[in-house]
């Protein structure tokens, strides 16, 4: 009875350990880490079910957009010389996460549609733009070359957020958006040659009228160009003026023709969003 009972607690002494070993080896086997890998390789280009950026791409947006905010705040002198440390260990922390999310992205590269499998994967995707901007992006502080200048590198990591707008809920605005340029396109150039032409004229109008009168202002054309430029957008600076009564009155003509350049544009990129939404409203209720 004992022989019995022993040789059944010895055969679980010894499976118990087995199993345990086993579920250690599936554990570190290729087939889990090749599914980590994928969860990876989702998780940093995918979207969700819903079709919305994942959480880990909405992460990685927010990081950049402080570490902008960092580089943006360390321009002012004032709050650099009492808050440098802090900036320094933010941008530091950053950059840390920032080479993380890069090693990641070059471990799951292989994963992407149509490329090489193993280190060559990783290599391709290592000199693709955004591999490099981020690179660069992170180079700066992982090398010790922390200055205000080089942390507007972080500003060509915009390049990332662009992520989230690959999500089903922006795609279809995206989409939306060109396909009332490219609808509108000859409309558009019409416009853009119409906006140059009143720059070009008013410029040499004005020069004509005040370039006597004002040559430190109106001397020569190019000096009139920024001022019709800037009459044309509305923008008026203030710093530029004419003081005839000719002048004055291209001026008035120059703003008019402006409100038309700033008008035209909107209202052809109005009028293509309206049939393009037309056309996709009729195609889904027939």
């Amino acid at each position: 009875m004992f022989g019995s009972r022993g040789g059944d607690l010895a055969k679980v002494m010894l499976v118990a350990p087995n199993d345990e070993l086993q579920q250690d080896k599936d554990w570190q086997s290729p087939v889990v880490v090749h599914t980590l890998r994928e969860k990876l390789f989702h998780s940093l280009n995918s979207t969700d079910e819903q079709g919305r950026a994942t959480n880990a791409v909405k992460a990685i947006g927010l990081m950049i957009v402080l570490s902008i905010g960092v580089a943006i705040i360390a321009t002012e002198p004032v709050i650099r010389s009492s808050l440098g440390d802090l900036l320094v260990k933010a941008d530091v922390a950053l950059s840390i996460i920032f080479l993380i999310e890069y090693v990641a992205r070059l471990w799951v590269a292989p994963l992407r549609d149509g490329a090489r499998r193993g280190i060559q994967g990783a290599l391709d995707y290592a000199i693709t733009p955004l591999a490099i901007l981020d690179l660069i992006a992170i180079a700066p502080t992982i090398f010790g070359l922390i200055s205000p200048e080089l942390y507007l590198l972080r500003i060509i990591r915009l390049t990332r957020i662009g992520r989230v707008g690959r999500s089903k809920r922006f795609r279809k605005s995206i989409k939306y958006f060109n396909q009332a340029l490219t609808a509108k396109k000859e409309e558009l150039q019409i416009s853009a040659i119409y906006s140059g032409v009143v720059i070009f004229i008013s410029s040499v109008l004005m020069f004509l009228v005040e370039g006597r009168v004002q040559e430190e202002q109106f001397g020569s054309i190019p000096r009139c160009l920024w001022w019709s430029v800037v009459t044309v957008t509305t923008v008026g600076y203030g710093d530029t003026y004419p003081i005839t009564a000719l002048g004055k009155l291209v001026a008035a003509l120059t703003a008019i023709c402006g409100i038309a350049v700033i008008a035209i544009p909107i209202g052809i990129i109005s009028a293509g969003f309206t049939e393009f939404l037309g056309s996709e409203i009729s195609r889904e209720d027939p």
